[in-house]
């Protein structure tokens, strides 16, 4: 089959897996032996789509089924615990189903030094999810809720496992000259461990447009390959097809089987088994008979957000990429930055303007700037960062001491982006960028000078207009629910009501155009000082200075 034919077979199975449209089985299976009989692309596809389709229904109609009233017996991890404020949470699979389980302080030293794939013996009630999105509990295959009332540990974990939580307990044994931050960081980079990352973190990577640095993808992958490709270089084809697929199974395990890692995992085995069979195969094709194989697995995979933004952003690299390293002045290095980052961000803009309001406007700068430490940071702790979880103290210091500078560089690009004045992109300013760019760029025929300086001014009235910022509101406005922002005998005022969240706070005030403050007024310590801090701002607690908001 051709190239558009894969492409349209794959769209096609993952549009029947996200309606989750089943036909009868009787109808399904009669596809499938047809097209087993007569191997023509209509008839395979027929049933491919049939097959998702079927599947997809199944597993829904499995999430929705009524919950039991009490489950007991052995439990796998399916996550490594999360602590919280209360307890810990994890997802569990239990009698068959998968939860998000909530353990209470006083039964978490159970479950805290376990990890993915371990076991432990649980009794619990559980509960239906109550206004959680629903792409993100079918993405997690998540039952509901369940409130564990007794808990202990189980039978030890399958080998496959044990190697790769060793991998987890070597690379955070290897960190301990790292502070708090930069180990959470440094663990987040290498193998998408982001649990101990506090809101402030994590809000500067996401409004500096490097929050995917966070969660393992594709470049991770080919990192991957790259350590194992001087022993793969010297062996058999077949023999370097097996070696490349284990490591690649290898690391899935490491970084729990995110959807990004899937996805680019995948591409990586169709990629080595084209290369076995010395065929050519394109990157269309190569990611169409990925995500076709992915979704024909886990049909449900297709509700999760990771899984969309990591799809849009490979679109976007294999379609706009080659066309903008051409037209990008400078360096090669930077040409392929700017391009690579700016179509990943054109093709996954649908996405994040869903999410978070716009794209970030310093988003091409920052990641030029990160990326490339990001992918030193991976290499060396999946090289020098295991070794040095079997040393001691000093001799660890030293082996992690280059991972730790580009850790250190990564958090300050993220820390000093997040300052930027430049707003969030929404759909009418990223559309005057594009349109300045295409004005910008260079035309093929003759043009007059004065069309040329038309061209150009207009160019820098979009961009001017795009990048304008958002003027901070003055009088007491509220940005958002239980954030309060106005001018006071204080000066600039964020006043914040309750506890809430410092993550959304912050992208919140981001949007309003509130970079900077004063003083920041509030009850609760958890919430004031992380927001007064990124805002530079003097912290009121319980308001004693007169500044509340009025």
């Amino acid at each position: 089959m051709s190239d558009a034919h894969v492409v349209l077979g794959a769209v096609a199975v993952a549009v029947a897996a996200w309606l989750g449209a089943s036909l009868p089985t009787p109808v399904v299976a009669a596809a499938v032996v047809m097209a087993v009989l007569r191997r023509r692309p209509l008839t395979v596809l027929v049933a491919l789509v049939a097959v998702a389709g079927l599947r997809s229904g199944d597993a829904r109609s499995a999430l929705e089924s009524p919950l039991p009233a009490r489950v007991a017996g052995t439990a796998q991890l399916v996550s490594d615990p999360r602590p919280g404020d209360h307890g810990s949470t994890v997802e569990l699979r239990v009698a068959g189903r998968r939860y998000q389980a909530q353990v209470d302080r006083s039964d978490e030293w159970v479950l805290r030094p376990l990890l993915s794939g371990e076991h432990v013996e649980v009794v619990g009630r559980p509960r239906p999810f109550r206004g959680a999105p629903v792409g993100w509990q079918r993405s997690r295959h998540l039952a509901g809720r369940l409130v564990v009332t007794h808990i202990e540990r189980g039978p030890p974990a399958a080998p496959w496992f044990a190697l790769a939580n060793a991998v987890h307990r070597r690379l955070a044994a290897g960190v301990g000259s790292f502070d708090e931050r930069a180990r959470s960081l440094y663990l987040g980079l290498v193998v998408g461990d982001d649990r101990a990352q506090d809101d402030l973190a994590r809000f500067r990577f996401q409004a500096t447009g490097l929050g995917h640095l966070l969660a393992v993808s594709g470049q991770n992958v080919a990192f991957v390959l790259l350590l194992v490709r001087p022993v793969a270089s010297r062996v058999p084809l077949r023999v370097r097809w097996i070696l490349g697929a284990g490591a690649l199974v290898a690391f899935v395990l490491v970084t729990r089987a995110e959807a990004s890692v899937l996805r680019a995992a995948a591409m990586a085995l169709v990629a080595l088994l084209a290369a076995t069979s010395g065929r050519v195969t394109s990157g269309a094709r190569m990611l169409a008979l990925a995500v076709g194989a992915l979704v024909l697995v886990d049909p449900l995979v297709v509700s999760g957000l990771g899984f969309q933004l990591s799809v849009a952003a490979t679109v976007g690299l294999l379609v706009g990429v080659g066309p903008l390293v051409e037209r990008v002045r400078g360096p090669r290095w930077f040409s392929e930055a700017v391009a690579t980052t700016v179509s990943a961000q054109l093709a996954t803009a649908p996405l994040l303007m869903g999410l978070n309001g716009g794209v970030p406007s310093v988003a091409t700068l920052t990641n030029v700037l990160a990326v490339p430490a990001a992918g030193a940071v991976m290499v060396l702790g999946l090289t020098a960062g295991v070794v040095a979880g079997f040393v001691v103290d000093p001799a660890a210091a030293v082996l992690t001491a280059p991972a730790r500078l580009l850790v250190g560089w990564i958090d300050g690009v993220a820390e000093v982006g997040s300052h930027s004045p430049l707003p969030l992109l929404g759909p009418l300013r990223l559309a005057a960028l594009i349109v300045a760019a295409v004005l910008a760029a260079r035309r093929r025929g003759p043009t007059t000078s004065a069309v040329t300086w038309a061209r150009a001014v207009a160019a820098v009235v979009l961009v001017a207009v795009a990048l304008w910022p958002v003027r901070a509101p003055s009088s007491a406005t509220r940005v958002s629910p239980g954030v309060l922002v106005g001018d006071t005998v204080c000066g600039r005022t964020v006043q914040l009501e309750g506890n809430p969240d410092v993550s959304d706070t912050l992208a919140a005030l981001q949007r309003a155009g509130v970079i900077h403050a004063d003083v920041v007024v509030g009850v609760s310590a958890r919430a004031v000082v992380p927001v007064a801090t990124q805002l530079r701002a003097d912290v009121a607690i319980g308001d004693d200075r007169g500044c509340r908001v009025a």
